[in-house]
């Protein structure tokens, strides 16, 4: 069970089953720390080491993880157990020569004398009873026979521009259909396991509900609905319209354009739609006519083109980057610069605004001063008119004189006994 366990695993995880160890009984407190220093302490003569991952397990009650070596298990040197915490911990790996492998070499043996399993009791003379028996044998073994010498599909995840190690859609679905024709003894069950065994990522998820949906799909239903759903059904004028009407979006940065248009462009020579020795010409007009690109960039490309040297997806790629990262560094610099300027322009304008208001204060007060003086010489004048008298009280002044006049009093006598004036009589008649 633990060896299945460790055999599924690195399955998954995409490494050799000879070169996986399976670490079980670790403590769930264990340690990051104390987990590392048990480890080299008991694989450093295996050499280097990767810890890949690790999972709980609740029949163990424990946890157990998933270790890599750089070579192939030295079964002189692996130990049976871990010295860790709390206890020993038990070291699973492939066995020497499994069943599938002694499986294996027999009937490599076989294929290579030109005999198969149905005419080795003949050619050994064995008796009718041994040889139904061996009979029974081999129509028990044929699914491993089969399983044995199946060639794993390669590995195709649905993403537009395939990661390292995985394949176009076109070239997947090719080797899988030729495998499918060697595998037609093959269960159907085994035949859907291996299968999903090249799937990863959106294409997985797609046969997984599929086959959540309905159980009884075959392997072949589930990779015809992948056709279906990433095949390529445009024809070759299709795919080179749309080659060369690819153009940047308004929000869209220029190296995703390069790589949407590259993906356009593999699509169209794999069709044969475009001839590949004119990829990198294609390429580069489409940038330089439907792209937006700065003075530096656009005369940097244009002289290439003008010298016939049109650069490769790789070397397009890589100056359009840089570009960026350029606009980006000076973009950056900018706002940078505005907040230092802001940061400056901020102290000078509270600096100006006291300054502004101590003038405003200042000239207050001189204004004062200039009405207080104003006053005072007004005073002095007055003063000077009037010797023989105090200064006139502007209040006692009468409703028709002028603040400041005479008094009749000062003038000598009233206005009606002024000669001639109403009121005045001779002093003979009087």
């Amino acid at each position: 069970m633990a060896v299945e366990m460790l055999q599924d695993w690195c399955r998954w995880m995409g490494v050799s089953a000879r070169r996986g160890l399976l670490i079980l009984g670790i403590p769930e407190d264990c340690s990051e720390a104390e987990f590392q220093e048990s480890l080299e302490a008991a694989l450093w003569p295996m050499g280097h080491f990767t810890v890949l991952g690790k999972v709980f397990r609740e029949e163990d009650n424990a946890t157990a993880a998933l270790v890599e070596l750089d070579r192939e298990v030295n079964y002189a040197l692996v130990p049976r157990e871990i010295l860790g915490t709390r206890g020993p911990w038990n070291v699973v790996f492939v066995p020497r020569c499994s069943t599938e492998e002694l499986l294996g070499r027999v009937f490599h043996f076989l294929e290579q004398q030109g005999q198969t399993v149905d005419s080795v009791p003949g050619a050994l003379g064995l008796e009718l009873d041994r040889v139904c028996r061996l009979q029974s044998v081999s129509q028990a073994i044929q699914p491993w026979v089969e399983t044995l010498q199946y060639q794993s599909l390669g590995v195709f995840s649905g993403r537009v521009q395939p990661a390292p190690g995985e394949e176009h859609f076109e070239a997947w679905l090719d080797h899988t259909i030729d495998m499918f024709q060697v595998w037609q003894r093959v269960p159907e069950r085994e035949k859907r396991r291996r299968l999903l065994e090249g799937l990863r990522g959106t294409a997985l998820y797609l046969v997984h509900g599929l086959l959540a949906e309905n159980p009884a799909r075959t392997a072949e239903d589930c990779l015809e609905a992948l056709t279906r759903v990433f095949g390529n059904n445009e024809s070759q004028a299709t795919l080179r319209m749309k080659c060369l009407t690819a153009q940047q979006q308004s929000d869209e940065q220029l190296s995703a354009f390069v790589l949407r248009l590259e993906v356009l462009l593999q699509k169209a020579i794999q069709k044969g739609a475009l001839e590949r020795t004119s990829t990198d010409d294609v390429r580069l007009r489409q940038v330089l006519t439907r792209a937006n690109l700065n003075e530096p960039l656009d005369e940097a490309l244009r002289r290439l083109r003008m010298i016939g040297r049109s650069p490769t997806f790789l070397e397009l790629l890589g100056l359009i980057r840089e570009s960026e990262e350029w606009e980006a560094r000076l973009v950056s610099n900018m706002e940078a610069q505005v907040e230092n300027e802001a940061g400056d322009l901020a102290p000078a304008w509270a600096d100006g605004r006291v300054n502004a208001k101590a003038e405003d204060e200042n000239v207050e007060k001189e204004e004062d001063e200039v009405e207080e003086q104003a006053e005072d010489e007004v005073e002095e004048e007055i003063e000077d008119h009037n010797p023989d008298h105090g200064p006139v009280d502007p209040s006692q002044a009468g409703p028709d004189e002028p603040p400041g006049a005479p008094t009749p009093a000062q003038m000598g006598s009233t206005p009606r006994e002024c000669p001639g004036g109403p009121g005045w009589v001779p002093s003979s008649l009087a």
